[in-house]
């Protein structure tokens, strides 16, 4: 028995199929299944029903999962104790939303090295939907993101906002001062995919009046959309933040919307469950809804146009 197959066993139970704890633990699906059956083969017991790819617990196993998570989470302490860090175990997963990746990527890395110089740190930039889906999954243990559509199983800590903008170049929007819906009815649009949650912010505000756009083209890429927008082929409603300089530099108009647009509101967000087992796994690593490191600084002399959520 060794501590690898412990480890795979936890995961598999936390997370329901042998995949989902292949991903988590940075390995191939052969080696799970390999360190499984080596695990049931020592204890003689077998430890997972088998439903296709989904696995359930037995009743022995769900009697020694208890015994492995104690043994997972003192290992892991012994390896930090030791100065003798396992990458496997010391690796924290954060997804990251490409607006909040764009501009705060190289503050959030700044702050956890400055607090945590040991720890080892994964990013994954993605749209919302898929980031919900891998931290659920338990591919990543922490996410900054817009608020989901579901989050019955995920702790969420409000730490802000970006306001949004219409922008567009000069010879598409022909000097313009405000915007409304209508005005953008039939002009080109590029967005994020129907699946992003700024297009669900696009789509309520033109809602608002009954009135819905009639071109618009879809793009996973929030640069490659502002890329378009200063070329001339569409207009794109995206974070003030991340055009600003085109703005000021005049590349880029931001006409008065009407009605206003909302902010995009962004939440630290892990799963419910795995927090205590996070807390144990990284010691530390301010999670009890803290996460003081990944609220991007979030004081006056850092960045006070994304002002902190109430953890209350």
């Amino acid at each position: 028995m060794n501590i690898r197959q412990l480890e795979t066993f936890y995961w598999i139970a936390r997370l329901g199929t042998f995949s989902a704890a292949a991903e988590r633990l940075n390995t191939s699906q052969a080696n799970v299944s390999a360190r499984i059956r080596e695990l049931e083969e020592e204890l003689n017991v077998v430890l997972f029903d088998r439903f296709g790819r989904q696995v359930k617990l037995t009743r022995k196993a769900h009697e020694l999962l208890g015994h492995a998570e104690k043994v997972v989470a003192e290992a892991a302490q012994l390896r930090l104790a030791a100065g003798r860090p396992d990458v496997g175990q010391r690796v924290v997963k954060i997804g990251l939303g490409e607006a909040i990746a764009t501009r705060y990527l190289i503050v959030i890395i700044n702050e956890l090295k400055r607090c945590y110089p040991a720890m080892g740190v994964e990013f994954d930039v993605d749209l919302n939907t898929h980031l919900v889906r891998k931290l659920t999954r338990g591919g990543i243990d922490i996410a900054v993101i817009g608020r989901p559509a579901e989050e019955a199983k995920l702790a969420l800590l409000p730490i802000g906002a970006m306001p949004l903008a219409w922008v567009g170049a000069p010879a598409l929007l022909q000097g313009r001062t405000t915007i409304a819906p209508r005005d953008l009815a039939e002009m080109p649009i590029i967005s994020l995919p129907r699946e992003a949650r700024l297009y669900t912010l696009l789509s309520d505000w033109f809602a608002e009046v009954a009135i819905a756009p009639t071109s618009v083209s879809y793009c996973n890429n929030i640069a490659m959309m502002i890329h378009v927008a200063r070329a001339g082929v569409s207009l794109c409603m995206v974070p003030t933040d991340l055009v600003i300089q085109d703005i000021d530099t005049g590349i880029l108009l931001a006409p008065t919307p009407v009605p206003p647009l909302p902010s995009l509101k962004f939440f630290v967000t892990t799963r419910a469950e795995s927090v205590e087992h996070l807390r144990r796994r990284v010691p530390g690593l301010a999670l009890d809804l803290e996460l003081d490191v990944l609220r991007f600084g979030c004081s006056a002399s850092r960045i006070s146009h994304l002002p902190c959520g109430s953890t209350k």
